[in-house]
């Protein structure tokens, strides 16, 4: 498999992991996100936020990938700034994830109390999801002021995700868009859209 080919897959996985959470406020920041994985090493990555859209940064070994979700034109764009290139790809319920978002069954959400967290008030909720037939528990912190989860734990320890370091205002909308130069490519044949 050619080296960009490695890389984008590694890069789709690692998108799909992290699932995007469901912006339904105005919120706008920027902040540091790590994750861990039981079986996986650490992740630590940049992410923004502002309205709906969010742009998250990080790095594979010395390889920097961007990450952009465009809900307003339903589109997600996957950026290589090494080679200049980008990828464009349809917003789907996949690529905006359920992981981070609260279930929509209230009986499989329990609120838990409040804790703050990073500085912001966040109420705690243990929720149930139902992954490829298994049982999955996560705690899950929601920032009031944010409207959004800044801290996720499952309860066997395989995933955590935080966002730290959290820089309210100050985003530019020039951050969720495809820098001037870059090229289109289309998607590595056999690579699944979704």
């Amino acid at each position: 498999m050619p080296k960009t080919a490695k890389v984008m897959c590694i890069w789709l996985i690692w998108l799909l992991v992290l699932a995007f959470p469901a912006w339904t406020c105005a919120a706008e920041f920027s902040a540091t996100m790590s994750t861990q994985g039981a079986d996986t090493p650490g992740t630590q990555g940049k992410i923004y936020v502002k309205g709906n859209k969010m742009r998250l940064e990080f790095s594979h070994g010395h390889v920097a990938h961007i990450s952009i979700m465009q809900p307003d034109k339903q589109l997600v764009w996957m950026l290589m700034p090494a080679e200049k290139i980008y990828m464009e790809m349809p917003m789907t319920p996949q690529t905006k994830g359920k992981m981070l978002e609260l279930p929509k069954d209230k009986a499989r959400t329990k609120l838990l109390g409040t804790e703050t967290v990073n500085g912001y008030a966040a109420d705690k909720y243990e929720t149930v999801e139902q992954v490829n037939g298994q049982t999955s528990k996560q705690y899950m912190w929601v920032a009031k002021k944010l409207g959004i989860p800044i801290k996720m734990t499952s309860l066997d320890g395989a995933f955590s995700m935080e966002y730290q370091n959290i820089q309210e205002g100050g985003v530019p909308d020039a951050l969720f868009e495809v820098p001037a130069g870059y090229q289109k490519m289309t998607m590595p044949a056999g690579m699944p859209m979704k």
